[in-house]
């Protein structure tokens, strides 16, 4: 069970990591915009933290169907009493 508990946290650990540089990058890119007269800086920041937002979940999803569907080859264990 351990090993399967590390392979999920291994599997999901990407999306989150790139949520959460997405987001930091935004908010940078948004107070550069605050500090100058460049507006397109914050339009820019908004639309990368979607596009960053919605690859995590894609990716979120993709693993966890990659995790969770069954396997042909692999037999399914049924208990019988």
């Amino acid at each position: 069970m351990l090993g399967k508990t590390r392979g999920i946290i291994r599997a999901y650990l990407p999306p989150v990591l790139w949520v959460i540089g997405g987001f930091l990058l935004a908010e940078l890119l948004r107070w550069a915009a605050v500090g100058t007269t460049w507006y397109w800086l914050a339009t820019l920041a908004s639309w990368l933290s979607l596009a960053i937002l919605l690859a995590a979940i894609a990716r979120a999803f993709w693993v966890s169907w990659r995790l969770w569907r069954s396997h042909a080859g692999v037999p399914a264990t049924s208990e019988k009493s």
